[in-house]
């Protein structure tokens, strides 16, 4: 299995097409630097990488097929029930096709070891932008790599230390922390209907949808979409195409209409009885 940045050099030199290499190179950056292995909590969904790359499904569907087809991905993926019950994602593997040659490295990538410059020394100024260690600090830090507040001097831990390191929440913690997950049940209930569509907003246009979600409901945002799918001439790809709608959407009304009337109260009756006595009273003096 090629390491990351070997992987990242022949994707750039290769002639793949230009959203297939997009792709790729997405892909990988929920790789190890030195294993080029995505660990199961990192494996990303369709719906990641249209978010990553701002690509529709369909077409992020089309070039993991030119990939895989090319050599450049390996795709196991689950069976229907295991997706369904077990929520398995498919596990992707980074691959260079066969006899295909790998450039040498064009520079010091990140998680290349620099010597530790003197004070004396100036940078080079072919150098400008490279990351070099402070001194005193240890080795370079590698991509993925979490400090957890290490005193001047030490170096810090490697990602791998399961007793400094700050522990990676999975997918499903860091979408609730972004906010998405409110709106998780409306793309969810979407692909259910068979619209399936991009989910690439702005950070503006996310808090627009939750409070719309928040608002008038998963339910009643579902059949606006699904008018709207109807009306449209051409297939939407992304819901942007929905948002303005959504915004509109108000929270169903509450029934102000006529209440069932229940039996009399005690006090009721009551007022009942003394006005008959009252009007038994009046009929007597009458008399």
């Amino acid at each position: 299995m090629p390491s990351r940045f070997q992987y990242e050099r022949a994707v750039r030199s290769s002639e793949l097409p230009s959203l297939s290499r997009l792709l790729a190179l997405t892909v990988a950056t929920w790789a190890d630097v030195r294993t080029g292995r995505i660990p199961d909590h990192l494996q990303p969904s369709l719906t990641a990488l249209e978010d990553a790359t701002g690509m529709a499904r369909a077409s992020v569907r089309k070039h993991l097929d030119t990939l895989e087809g090319g050599g450049w991905l390996q795709r196991d993926r689950p069976s229907a029930a295991a997706a369904r019950v077990k929520k398995e994602r498919t596990r992707y593997t980074l691959k260079i096709p066969k006899g295909l040659a790998v450039p040498d490295s064009d520079g010091i990538e990140l998680g290349q070891l620099l010597p530790q410059p003197r004070a004396a020394d100036a940078l080079a100024p072919e150098k400008l932008g490279h990351e070099a260690p402070q001194a005193g600090a240890g080795d370079a830090l590698e991509l993925g790599q979490l400090v957890t507040g290490a005193r001047a001097g030490a170096a810090p831990s490697s990602s791998s230390s399961s007793s400094s390191s700050v522990p990676v929440p999975p997918t499903g913690a860091a979408v609730a922390l972004s906010g998405r997950g409110e709106v998780q049940p409306l793309i969810d209930a979407m692909e259910a209907r068979g619209m399936s569509v991009a989910w690439s907003f702005s950070a503006a246009e996310w808090i627009d949808l939750r409070d719309a979600v928040r608002r008038a409901g998963v339910p009643a945002l579902i059949d606006h979409a699904a008018r709207a799918w109807q009306a449209a001439k051409n297939q939407p790809y992304s819901a942007k195409y929905f948002l303005r709608g959504w915004t509109g959407v108000q929270a169903p009304t509450a029934y102000t209409g006529p209440r069932p009337v229940g039996p009399p109260s005690a006090a009721a009756n009551y007022v009942a009885q003394m006005a008959a006595i009252a009007e038994e009273l009046r009929q007597g003096d009458t008399a």
